[in-house]
């Protein structure tokens, strides 16, 4: 082989070596994607189809769905009352940014007579109460309620930071009058961050256990190293002496940034 000839096969290795390196930077991203957690495959470090391991979406399985341990309807005034779910997510770190829900009402004849639907978060391991107010069931006496979710359940990862917070309910006082009872409490924050607005909900049980009434607010937050005071009225008489005075914070673990 003479000098020019492996002078041409020189030029035309080079050239083939830079177009397969060409080819191989546009063809590699291609053939060997990243993995993401919307490309329909299980990869990574995913325990399911774009659920788990890195993936914000939890796969299912191995999720409990939401617990719900009772449902009521509670008298205001007239024949009107509010409706209350009280929820349990045993879930320690898999919550839901919304799902729907209703509230199914009967008579003592067993008969529906109304309906309440809505929408919920639910946090990380712990109970919430679902709270429809005002509702009127007309001529019907009602007897019973019923609570159920009617939408999908689709769980997010979340660290139940909210629940780790010094962040609680003190002085938790009964008014004095029966005839028209009330109930205050003090919000403290002893966390380092500002809380934004949240839901206060008092669930009021008897000796038994059983929840005799309810009553919820609505705070504007509370910042760090404070307090807000909270106050709930009744304007009927308890149909028993409340034994236990359940108040339950409700921030929504979206809405905050830790």
């Amino acid at each position: 082989m003479n000098w020019a000839t492996q002078r041409k096969l020189q030029y035309l290795g080079g050239f083939t070596f830079i177009f397969l390196v060409i080819v191989s930077v546009i063809l590699y991203p291609i053939i060997f994607k990243k993995p993401t957690c919307s490309d329909g495959i299980m990869n990574g470090t995913e325990t399911g189809i774009d659920c788990g391991g890195m993936c914000s979406l939890m796969c299912k399985e191995g999720l409990s769905e939401p617990v719900v341990l009772w449902s009521r309807a509670f008298p205001v005034v007239g024949n009107t009352f509010n409706l209350v779910a009280l929820v349990e997510n045993q879930n320690k770190n898999s919550a839901l940014t919304e799902v729907s829900y209703e509230f199914r009402v009967y008579d003592t004849s067993n008969r529906l007579i109304g309906r309440r639907e809505g929408t919920t978060y639910i946090p990380p391991n712990k109970q919430i109460a679902i709270f429809e107010p005002t509702f009127d069931p007309g001529e019907a006496v009602l007897k019973s309620v019923t609570f159920e979710f009617t939408t999908p359940f689709v769980w997010i990862k979340k660290e139940p930071t909210l629940n780790n917070l010094p962040f609680y309910v003190d002085n938790i006082t009964m008014g004095e009058d029966k005839k028209s009872p009330s109930l205050s409490a003090i919000i403290k924050n002893e966390s380092i961050y500002d809380i934004p607005s949240f839901e206060v909900v008092v669930i009021l049980y008897d000796i038994n256990h059983n929840a005799i009434n309810a009553s919820k607010t609505i705070t504007d937050g509370v910042k760090s190293n404070d307090k807000v005071p909270v106050y709930f009225t009744w304007p009927k008489e308890l149909p028993s002496d409340p034994i236990t005075k359940d108040v339950l914070i409700q921030i929504d673990p979206f809405t905050v940034s830790f």
